[in-house]
């Protein structure tokens, strides 16, 4: 009896068990049509120019093993191991070494750290370094031991790490924060730098391409800087207030779309540029080549500087030559608007497998890390959402902002790097 009424009550369960398989079936096929139709109608609101780069994205070549789990449409995220198993520890162990070797005060240990062209700013405009012979021949002031009357770092001074941390990063691109405490020889304090660095992927090898340091007295610190607080968050809420409103004269008037980046001091500036970034983050997700803006074979540098004469040539080094990236050059024109008034290709094409785009949010997050008078570093990003409120995706960022004296207002110095931490294409359902 007891056999019998466990067999009937297994074939009932199995038999529900079977339904609820069905049923699951029947759901994972209507989300698959429900994610079709949703695709079919975000591409039918973009222009052909859009359609020919996802034609040649689709065709794309991907250096990295694409994820099993990583679902079509999707972009790569920060849950696949992908994304940090490799560039975070090579990233921790760089700016470790670097910190080690200049106090050891062998420069060319720091050197080899380093990619070229390096850029580093230790006040608000960056030192550019074409080569590891010019470095040699005149290193940052920072990391210089010297006896002249306006050296930073004095014979037999020293440095005690306090702080090495994650803020960003991506398979190819880490953003560090490192900060320390530097000594004098007779042991009075003298103060704290602050600093943050971009570690890259060039060509395969890992290198710092980028950094910023804030020296604060020892007199001075604990000072507060709101107004570069206040203006880094205003600035994140406005530009993503603009999204939201599709306010296309204001946006443009911020420096997004028409080919110019956001909105930037009129100074010299040095910025990690390039793949991967927000625009390269979605095209290869919704041309089904997530991996694509992650490689690095050919790539000789990933630094782009403004307002240096020979500009051009630095920036030429860190140029995509391959015809996806020719070709994308041009669309910048229209991710915003398009030369008919109508919203551009981003609007038609952020909301990924999840649903319309409908606004963007400045990450609760974002904040000011380390602040001096004139310069400050900065950890932002931004959520995107539907119009009823369904979360999209986070982008995160580091950055610099300076005062710029000129006009008055603090404004973007320049960037480290971006991190897509969670695209929601890739959940289930």
């Amino acid at each position: 009896m007891g056999h019998n009424t466990d067999r009937r009550f297994f074939l009932k369960g199995a038999a529900a068990a079977g339904f609820m398989g069905a049923a699951a079936f029947a759901q994972s096929n209507s989300n698959s049509s429900e994610r079709e139709r949703l695709r079919k109608e975000m591409l039918a609101g973009i222009e052909d120019d859009v359609k020919k780069a996802l034609e040649m994205r689709a065709n794309a070549t991907e250096e990295l093993p694409k994820p099993k789990n990583l679902r079509d449409g999707a972009m790569l995220d920060a849950r696949f191991p992908v994304y940090y198993r490799t560039s975070v520890p090579e990233a921790i162990r760089l700016v470790t070494e670097y910190f080690a070797a200049y106090n050891d005060r062998d420069m060319a240990a720091v050197a080899r750290t380093l990619h070229f062209p390096y850029a580093t700013y230790e006040g608000t405009e960056p030192l550019v370094y074409r080569s590891a012979v010019e470095f040699l021949r005149n290193p940052p002031p920072s990391i210089t031991e010297s006896a002249k009357p306006d050296s930073q770092l004095r014979p037999g001074s020293y440095d005690i790490l306090d702080n090495l941390q994650l803020q960003t990063f991506n398979p190819v691109n880490v953003g560090l924060e490192l900060n320390y405490t530097r000594y004098r020889a007779d042991g009075y304090r003298v103060g704290i730098n602050q600093g943050i660095y971009a570690v890259t992927n060039n060509d395969g090898r890992w290198g710092i391409q980028l950094s910023s340091v804030i020296f604060t007295p020892t007199e001075y610190i604990g000072d507060k800087f709101n107004d570069a607080a206040e203006a880094f968050l205003r600035q994140g809420r406005t530009s993503m207030a603009a999204f939201g409103d599709h306010d296309y004269d204001l946006l443009t008037g911020l420096g997004w779309g028409a080919g110019q980046g956001n909105r930037r001091t009129s100074g010299k500036t040095a910025s990690i540029a390039g793949a991967p970034g927000a625009t390269s983050f979605f095209l290869s997700g919704w041309a089904g080549k997530p991996m694509e803006p992650y490689n690095s074979k050919g790539r000789k540098s990933r630094l782009s500087v403004a307002g240096f004469p020979d500009s051009a040539v630095i920036n030429a080094a860190a140029a995509n030559n391959d015809p996806i990236s020719q070709y994308e050059r041009g669309l910048t024109k229209s991710n915003i608007v398009t030369a008919n008034k109508e919203p551009g290709w981003f609007f038609a094409m952020a909301g990924g497998e999840v649903g319309h785009y409908g606004y963007t949010k400045h990450l609760a997050e974002s904040k000011v890390l380390h602040a001096g008078p004139e310069k400050a570093h900065t950890f932002g990003g931004y959520i995107r959402y539907t119009s009823d409120h369904v979360f999209i995706s986070e982008t995160r960022s580091l950055g610099i902002i300076v005062l710029d004296k000129r006009q008055g207002v603090w404004l973007n110095g320049g960037g480290f790097g971006q991190s897509m931490r969670r695209d929601r294409s890739n959940d289930q359902g």
